[in-house]
């Protein structure tokens, strides 16, 4: 049996909207998307066609076990605590290629494939990879309970933050 088109709809919405909430540094609307236990993560490559494993052990790009990091990570960017993050650059976050699967415990995996084109200090530049969301359904609507992130140009001329991906 196939997903609910509704519900399948709901869950690229939910990606997308990610992307455009994070354009619109619209912090709060963006950290809502998540759970408190979501975790986000953001693995290196161990050499050229593996990535780590095992964000414990193992070097990640970014990694937050849980939503209370990222709202750290947001507190310092509205802070300007962030030096890296001043000014912020200028995004447009896309997303294609949608897999939306049932995980058979009431979640939806979603694959997808994404690219971020960036403007800041009169330098452009584009992260691109492939993510895939964890979502469950929380009162009204789906939140993501995990986010992992794969960035496939990972030679960085520049930061990486929560808002190049």
């Amino acid at each position: 049996m196939g997903i609910d088109p509704e519900l399948r709809r709901a869950a690229v919405e939910l990606v997308d909207r990610e992307g455009l909430l994070l354009d619109a540094k619209d912090w709060d609307g963006w950290l809502d998307l998540y759970l408190e236990d979501a975790e986000y993560w953001i693995p290196a490559w161990d050499d050229e066609r593996t990535l780590t494993r095992d964000p414990d052990r193992e070097m990640s790009l970014i990694y937050y076990p849980s939503r209370a990091g990222l709202e750290d990570r947001v507190y310092r960017i509205r802070s300007e605590l962030s030096l890296a993050s001043t000014p912020l650059p200028r995004t447009v976050h896309m997303t294609t290629n949608h897999v939306v699967e049932d995980t058979g415990d009431g979640a939806l995996r979603v694959g997808s494939s994404w690219s971020t084109h960036s403007y800041r200090l009169e330098q452009a530049h584009t992260f691109f990879g492939s993510q895939e969301h964890l979502l469950r359904p929380r009162g009204d609507g789906l939140r993501i309970a995990r986010r992992k992130i794969v960035v496939a140009n990972d030679r960085i001329p520049n930061v990486l933050d929560i808002y190049s991906v």
